[in-house]
């Protein structure tokens, strides 16, 4: 037998020998136990903020042509109102045709990032209100979905003091992270608020329209407005009205403006699609 294993049986039959004190012997299960236990949630907080921030990159991804209300916003709202979470620098989502990156920025990156100085700007001038609002989320998107290559900007801005489950002012903000191009902005509890939609005439509806789009710096001459829906969708039980904007040149669909009572919202439509 090997010095090597003589001194190991020795050792082992030392340690068998000994008695373990009770106390020690309690202090160790209970550490043990803590450990498992927290490892346990720490997993299902991770898998259920991945999950969470997942939903949440799909539908500001998803192109928008919005023919029924615009529920984007609610949808964030309901998502991120999750207790139990914990914040996650970034997150992969892939699938057949999709492989992104999706990274929550820290607050020195949204101060040096040009696109969102940019965007937040703009939202500022728009709704002088929101410069005291909270930034809620910013995270950047990058990588191929559904089969094209996105690098983009989702921003929530949300009243201070104030969380998803209330009533509160908020803008989501969703843009090319490199042009600034806009993709999706949608306005709740700001101004101009529309009123119940089905009791706007057509004119009163395309003005309104109108005016949240100046309010984005978004240009309108060289667009014909059309009203697509001007009464409720009682199927949906949504009381909104659509405005769609088509270029006067040759009648090309390019944007549209939903209005529900209380939100605004203007989505454009993929350029390759419309």
């Amino acid at each position: 037998m090997s010095i090597e294993q003589q001194l190991r049986d020795k050792l082992q039959d030392c340690a068998e020998a000994m008695e373990t004190p009770a106390e020690m012997q309690e202090r160790i299960l209970e550490t043990s136990y803590a450990r498992y236990r927290n490892e346990k949630n720490k997993a299902k907080s991770t898998v259920k903020v991945r999950m969470v921030a997942c939903v949440l990159a799909v539908i500001l991804l998803t192109p928008v042509v919005i023919h029924t209300a615009p529920a984007v916003a609610a949808q964030i709202r309901a998502m991120l109102n999750l207790s139990g979470t914990e914040d996650v620098r970034s997150f992969v989502t892939k699938d057949e045709d999709s492989d992104y990156v999706t990274t929550n920025l820290y607050a020195d990156e949204i101060s040096e990032h040009k696109t969102v100085q940019d965007l937040l700007a703009r939202i500022y001038r728009g709704f002088p209100e929101t410069k005291d609002f909270d930034i809620a989320s910013a995270q950047i998107t990058k990588g191929i979905n559904g089969g094209k290559r996105i690098h983009q900007l989702n921003l929530i801005l949300m009243e201070k003091g104030k969380t998803f489950e209330e009533p509160h002012q908020e803008v989501v903000a969703n843009v090319d992270a490199e042009t600034g191009q806009l993709h999706f902005v949608q306005a709740i509890g700001t101004k101009p608020s529309a009123p119940l939609p089905s009791k706007l005439q057509p004119s009163e509806t395309i003005a309104m329209a109108n005016v949240f789009l100046k309010q984005l710096d978004l240009r309108i001459d060289g667009y014909q407005p059309e009203v697509a829906v001007g009464h409720a969708n009682e199927a949906q039980g949504i009381d909104q009205s659509i405005v769609i904007y088509k270029r006067a040149a040759d009648g090309k669909a390019m944007f549209q403006v939903n209005l529900q009572e209380g939100n605004i919202s203007v989505a454009f439509y993929d350029s390759e699609e419309s």
